[in-house]
């Protein structure tokens, strides 16, 4: 095993009508919060009237940034942060699902700084040491960022997607009820559930031999696959939802890698050329390129890979080579099964896009930390894609 570290200080309030106790865990943090919410539905739900109504009960004003992006941009980050330093807010709610969330924990550490927040992400100043407590509001079940300090924020004018963490970018406290997720849509559902599958894996093939933690990313990729199935049968079924959710704080809120490294991360980091060049979900872009990442590399990840068939298929082969063969083919069946794409040109990616692809994979130089890539892993793994 890898020495590691565990650290995870969020408090997680979970089940049906946890947002009750927001007053309790908000009113000692003061009298003024800045809302982060994304473009419409929060409001079309009720959620924000509801949230609101519930700070107007203890005592708290409120001012709200709205309208961040899918794939959520450093400009929506560092303006936020102008409002919250401007009213003088006491902390920051964020109601909605990973990109909210990845935006406030950029505002939060942002408010004790005089730079933009990007200079955190493309590490050119210290790690901070200071951020206004935030408190998570879940509306989607995909990224597990409401029980983790990761954000992840692109810069588009650079061509750049970059995921950034650091201790005091913890949510203070998540609330996390699985009926806020029922008016989800199909296709975000699934590419949550690509999301949270995707996190898993990553976390899988990082460094270090850790049974527990691999018997565990198995049951999370296993249950995720049943529920999933369940789920997207009927968008309606609380209990598939509860399951989901709670699968995907899980997936990433550092359990996974105990005993290991981070994880590998080439996957995702793959992934966010596609989103940053075509800002495309990155649930889909991730079910697109796991199944040629696992395909490049089967030859050197067969019995990581036949552990999986066994653990999450119950494939009973005693071939290594064929177990890998079948587990790949089984998560890419999975994947078409709900609905997420598998192919770049499901998404409306054509082979023309080939330079284009390539040339912003070798700017960001795109490796994992476990299975490095070059420019020739690059093609390969891109002419998979397709």
């Amino acid at each position: 095993m890898e020495n590691f570290k565990y650290y995870n200080p969020t408090k997680v309030f979970f089940g049906k009508d946890v947002l009750e106790q927001l007053c309790t865990e908000i009113s000692p943090m003061g009298k003024k919060a800045l809302l982060v919410i994304g473009k419409n539905s929060v409001k079309t739900s009720g959620l924000y009237a509801r949230v609101v109504s519930l700070m107007n009960i203890c005592g708290v004003s409120h001012y709200t940034y709205e309208g961040i992006k899918a794939n959520p941009i450093v400009q929506h980050a560092d303006e936020a942060v102008a409002l919250a330093k401007e009213k003088q807010v006491s902390m920051i709610i964020a109601i909605g699902g990973g990109s909210v969330i990845d935006t406030a924990k950029a505002i939060a550490i942002g408010y004790y700084v005089n730079h933009s927040v990007w200079d955190f992400y493309t590490q050119k100043v210290a790690k901070p040491t200071q951020a206004l407590p935030l408190f998570t509001i879940l509306t989607l079940a995909a990224t597990g960022t409401e029980m983790n300090s990761g954000s992840v924020l692109q810069h588009n004018a650079s061509g750049m997607k970059l995921g950034y963490s650091a201790p005091c970018m913890f949510p203070k406290v998540s609330f996390l009820d699985p009926h806020l997720t029922l008016t989800v849509p199909a296709n975000q559902t699934a590419f949550g559930i690509s999301d949270l599958i995707s996190h898993a894996l990553e976390q899988f093939f990082g460094k270090g031999e850790s049974p527990l933690s691999d018997l565990y990313t198995a049951s999370v990729i296993k249950l995720a696959i049943k529920y999933g199935q369940k789920l997207m049968l009927n968008l309606q079924d609380y209990e598939a939802r509860e399951q989901i959710m709670w699968l995907a704080t899980n997936a990433l809120n550092g359990t996974l890698k105990a005993g290991k490294n981070a994880g590998d991360w080439g996957v995702h980091d793959f992934e966010h050329t596609l989103s940053v060049l075509y800002d495309i979900a990155h649930g889909a872009g991730l079910s697109i390129v796991y199944p040629a990442w696992l395909r490049h590399h089967q030859p050197i990840i067969n019995a990581k890979l036949a552990f999986l068939a066994t653990k999450v298929f119950d494939i009973d082969e005693s071939d290594e080579n064929l177990a890998a063969s079948i587990f790949i083919k089984k998560l890419e069946s999975f994947y078409k099964l709900i609905g997420t794409p598998v192919k770049l040109n499901e998404v409306g990616i054509l082979p023309s896009e080939r330079n284009t692809i390539l040339s912003n994979l070798k700017f960001n130089k795109v490796n994992g930390s476990v299975y490095t890539l070059n420019e020739t892993d690059y093609e390969q793994i891109l002419d998979r894609m397709w």
